[in-house]
């Protein structure tokens, strides 16, 4: 991945995290054949940005779930920063989504809250559903 225009757009998580694991990649490569080492410092803060966004909802989507998430809330009229929000922290709760979208309660209804949650959750399926499923079944 290369970026061409440092100011051009935002990242989702999902680019942050591609690009670490390119850079990642290209230092081991580098290192094998004698170049310079990266300041440990930044290897500190790459280290941790990785492992967080591995423990995040992006760290199981791939390009084609972007592609589909942009493509079922076209019709919403979103801000691109709205998508963006969603996509980074996939919401599961009508709370998190009104949070998320600015002024939702003048621009939504309920049932489209309720269906954008459930585009959310086609668009975005995440292994870890089952285990969130089974420890709210538990709180109750």
């Amino acid at each position: 991945m290369e970026i061409l225009r440092n100011d051009a757009a935002l990242l989702s998580n999902f680019e942050v995290l591609a690009l670490l694991n390119d850079q990642r990649a290209q230092r081991q490569a580098n290192e094998v054949h004698g170049a310079r080492e990266v300041a440990e410092n930044l290897r500190t803060i790459e280290f941790e940005v990785q492992r967080y966004l591995n423990n995040s909802p992006c760290a199981t989507q791939d390009p084609e779930q972007i592609k589909n998430l942009k493509q079922a809330f076209a019709g919403y009229g979103l801000m691109k920063v709205e998508v963006l929000q969603i996509l980074n922290l996939r919401p599961r709760t009508p709370v998190e989504l009104v949070l998320i979208i600015e002024e939702f309660e003048e621009r939504f209804s309920v049932e489209d809250c309720e269906k954008m949650l459930e585009l959310i959750t086609t668009a975005l399926p995440r292994d870890d559903d089952e285990v969130m499923e089974e420890a709210e079944e538990v709180e109750q």
